[in-house]
């Protein structure tokens, strides 16, 4: 199969009368999943020896515990720092393959494989033509801040995957009304909250979708399987850390987005100096008081971030405070180039704004704007959205621009 894509592309390259027939096929969807791996592949070996970020270090620890049958661990303390799904997506790579980071690198750089075959059918379902929805898949397919994401060790990868393929199988059950398709939906999104935990309740607002369309059954398996490893997560937190929340870092976040020198891009620049010896706990709650009356004193400065914030969201090169491949000039020209996409993502939106896939995405990114508004925006939050809202930036080129989406 591999072989024939290959053999395929380079035909259809000499052969230009017959490219836009080659483009419409199945078969480019082949060649972009097996060009857009390599790309990530040989990104992955290239900057192999290259220095983890604080974060991911964090990712690394806690997965290896896992691995080890010590549950969720950093060090010798139980968390909820992180979210669970990356750590036992690490956990179980390192328990059949050994503790090498790389490893968890080059299953995330497949995963993405699977973007352009799911992107394409989202766009078939807008009802673009088979040539504009794998247009759109290309465009998720070469996504330069995924391809980047698949070097490290944060869940980007993972929870782009899951959130796209639950968004396409919730309007797929909704079409068929099938309930073995709304599992699997629930499935993937559950995934997605569980990796991420700015997506814990897009399952919840996916029942709410589908509720709309009169299908109640399956928006009740939408709901029940795709809440449970958040509620799972958060019964668990209560038994061993005595909190029943989704995380213990929603203080620190909002801390860092409520002070003196908090800015709609300074994401981590703000310095706090945390006291962790009281445990993660105590200290969440603490930071979140400060943080809160600090908000009850400047209600017009936080008002005017949070504004600025919502907008910043779509901002792809952030304020990067460390130095990197992330930081360098050819990281800003991507950036920059996916600015477009961004503006044309949201006019599709808005051109398809009565679709069903139109209101799953708008849930999707609606909880990345909640959520960054409040605290703190970085580009990265708002990647898990962004195939989704390259299909939607075709549809969108495509209807100001007077093409005919619906037609071969």
């Amino acid at each position: 199969m591999i072989h024939d894509a290959l053999l395929t592309a380079t035909e259809n390259a000499l052969n230009p009368q017959d490219r836009l027939k080659w483009l419409r096929s199945d078969r480019w969807l082949w060649f972009l999943a097996i060009a857009g791996t390599l790309l990530r592949l040989a990104l992955i070996f290239g900057t192999r020896h290259h220095e983890r970020f604080y974060d991911e270090q964090d990712y690394d620890s806690i997965g290896l515990a896992v691995a080890q049958g010590l549950g969720f661990k950093y060090g010798t303390f139980y968390t909820a720092y992180r979210a669970p799904g990356q750590l036992v997506f690490a956990g179980m790579i390192y328990a059949i393959f050994g503790h090498h980071p790389i490893i968890v690198e080059i299953a995330e750089a497949l995963m993405l494989a699977l973007l352009p075959f799911v992107c394409a059918r989202v766009g078939r379902g807008l009802g673009l033509s088979p040539l504009l929805a794998n247009l759109g898949a290309t465009l998720a397919a070469f996504h330069p801040a995924l391809v980047y994401a698949s070097t490290t060790l944060y869940p980007t990868a993972l929870t782009t995957v899951a959130l796209t393929a639950g968004v396409w199988l919730c309007w797929l059950a909704i079409e068929r009304d099938r309930m073995g398709l709304a599992i699997w939906a629930g499935i993937a999104l559950g995934i997605a909250g569980s990796a991420t935990t700015t997506f814990a309740p897009v399952a919840f607002l996916a029942a709410i979708v589908v509720a709309w369309k009169r299908r109640f059954k399956i928006a009740a398996l939408v709901l029940i399987v795709g809440m449970a490893p958040a509620l799972a997560w958060m019964i668990r937190n209560q038994i061993v850390l005595h909190d029943f929340a989704i995380a213990t870092n929603g203080g620190y976040n909002l801390q860092l987005g409520a002070n003196d020198q908090a800015t709609p891009r300074s994401g981590n620049w703000v310095e706090l100096t945390p006291d962790w010896t009281k445990g993660e706990v105590y200290l969440d709650h603490e930071e979140a008081k400060e943080a809160k009356a600090w908000i009850h004193a400047h209600p017009g400065r936080y008002a005017e971030l949070v504004a600025l914030r919502a907008i910043a969201v779509f901002d792809s090169e952030g304020k990067p405070r460390t130095e990197g491949l992330h930081s360098s000039r050819l990281a800003q020209l991507a950036a920059w180039s996916l600015l477009p996409i961004m503006i044309f993502g949201v006019i599709g939106l808005v051109v398809y704004r009565r679709h069903m896939l139109t209101w799953l995405t708008v849930a999707a990114l609606g909880l990345v704007i909640l959520s960054s508004a409040a605290t703190i925006a970085k580009p990265r939050f708002r990647f898990p959205c962004d195939p989704l809202l390259c299909v939607f930036a075709i549809g969108g080129v495509a209807r100001i621009s007077g093409l005919k989406p619906y037609t071969e």
